[in-house]
Order: C-alpha cells, then structure tokens, then sequence
C-alpha cells in the first residue's frame, strides 16, 4: 500500500496530466489484462511454483478464439470451451510437475516455447482478425464511468479469489501446500491435487485475458503476451508474495498490478522512452527479489 502511494505520488508530480481521466483509464486498462493473469499466478505462486508460459498461453488463446470465431463458433460459446482449453493446458503442466518431478521452471519455459511457437506457425508472423464482428465480444467491450470494462473482470476476480484463499479449505491447503508441503501431506492435505489445481486455474484465467484482449482489440499477433511473464511475477513479488510459496495475498498482487500500470503510464509522460520500460521491469524485478530474500530471512529468524 505504501509502495503504490509513494509511486503514485510521485508520478503525479512529477508528470503532467496525470491526474486527468484519459491517464486513469489508461491505467486501469493496462492493469486489467495483467491482473487477471496476476490473480491466477498468485495463487499459483502461494502453492510453491511458477509458471512462466502464461504470456504465451494468453496469445495462442486469443489466436485459438479469432480462429474458432471466423470458423463460425458464436462468442459466447467460444468463452468456456477456451476456459477448459485453459485447465488442460494448466493441468498437464501440473501434472508434469507433480508426477514426474520435474522442476515448474523447466517445465513451464518448455511450454513457453511451446506456445509461442504454436502462435507463430498460426500467424505467419501476421495479424490475424476477426472477419465480422460478434455481438457477444463487442458487448464485452465497454466503459462505465470511465472505467473500461476489462477492469471490472479484474475486480471480481480479485474478490473471489481473495474469499477462496482466505475463507474455503482450498486456501488454507494451497498456503500449507507452499509453506511446508511435507507438513502438510503429513496432514493429509492432497498436496499434488492441490498444486495441480492452481496450475489449471493459472493457465485458466490466461485464457480468460485472451478473450477479453479480443473483445477489445478483435485482432492478434505473434507477439501478443510476449514478456507477460515477467510482469506477472514481478506484480506477485511486489505484492509481498514469496518467491518460496506459503506466502502472500490476492489484495497485494493487485496492489503490485497497480504500481506496474502507474510506472508504465508515468515513464511515457515524463518522456522516457518506452524503450526504456522492459529494463526497468528487469530491475524493479532483482530489486524485488533481494526485498523478498532480506524479509524472508529476518522472518525466519
């Protein structure tokens, strides 16, 4: 909270405009798409792994929607059969995970790869668009009181995801299962279960922003979601997550989501060229992480 304020502080002082409407909106609508991956990899992270194919999962979702749509599948019914492509996609990298042993770094770059390459041989390196319009998509796309509609799905998510960590067995497993796993299946907590649950619902909820991105945007490219997975981790750590598992909070990775859309608005109206943005996310990233081993090691001791 008082990362957020000094960094919203600051930007408001130091760069004209913003406080004005067009910058909030601005914000928000950079935050959305990022939040709703972010609420997914929180809890996967609070579980004790990573997964670092979301960026990719996000493109080829929204790729696999544009192609289902032109080929005549109506955009409501397209929104769960791309959530259930989403579980799978989670589940068998869970499943690798849990099963094998295999480290979710690894496993998850794999998939990165994967996917990103799935997304390239699909659009030839080109856009690809939806040919008409879809009645469903296009009412997804809306702004109420200034607030563009991708951040109200943020919003709900944040809530219930929020109430399923702290208020329902699934939460009180998922922290045990990232803090002391052997512990907890001492326990009986169904720890692979449980950590195969949070895979699916992180790769879920990438899907879910895939759809929202071509409600919004009715295109996509290769590159779409490229470096997402950095951003989503640094939104996490900032968030007072650790990178250990066992730790952290759905309110607090919003809260990280937050200060990564100021910083991003900010940097371009104080005259930092964009270019300059992805090396900032890299530093603002060790910073993070050095934070995070410095406070775990007092708590621990």
């Amino acid at each position: 909270m008082i990362a957020a304020a000094l960094v919203y502080l600051f930007f408001a002082f130091s760069a004209s405009h913003f406080f004005s409407e067009r910058v909030t909106s601005n914000i928000l609508l950079a935050s959305a798409t990022l939040g709703i991956i972010t609420v997914g990899a929180t809890t996967l992270m609070i579980g004790g792994h990573f997964d670092l194919s979301v960026g990719s999962v996000y493109g080829l979702s929204a790729a696999v929607i544009i192609l289902g749509v032109n080929a005549g599948i109506p955009g409501w019914l397209a929104l769960p059969i791309i959530l259930v492509f989403g579980l799978l996609v989670g589940a068998i990298n869970g499943y690798l995970v849990t099963r094998l042993g295999i480290h979710s770094l690894i496993i998850t770059l794999g998939s990165l790869m994967f996917y990103r390459g799935v997304l390239l041989a699909i659009t030839e390196g080109f856009p690809i668009r939806l040919r008409a319009p879809d009645a469903f998509l296009s009412a997804l796309d809306f702004t109420w009181i200034g607030i563009p509609g991708p951040f109200f799905w943020f919003l709900g998510l944040v809530v219930i995801f929020a109430l399923l960590l702290t208020s329902t067995r699934f939460g009180g497993w998922l922290y045990a299962t990232g803090g002391l796993p052997e512990a907890a299946r001492n326990m009986g907590v169904p720890v692979e279960r449980v950590q195969v649950m949070a895979f699916a619902i992180t790769s879920m909820l990438a899907c879910l922003a895939g759809y929202i991105s071509v409600a919004r945007f009715s295109s996509v490219d290769a590159l779409r979601g490229q470096g997402f997975e950095l951003e989503v981790i640094l939104a996490v750590v900032v968030g007072g997550a650790s990178l250990n598992g066992g730790y952290g909070s759905i309110l607090g990775a919003a809260l990280g989501v937050m200060i990564i859309g100021m910083i991003q608005q900010g940097l371009l109206l104080i005259g930092i060229s964009v270019y300059w943005y992805q090396a900032g996310i890299g530093l603002f990233l060790i910073i993070a992480a050095v934070i995070n081993q410095r406070v775990r090691v007092r708590t621990t001791q």
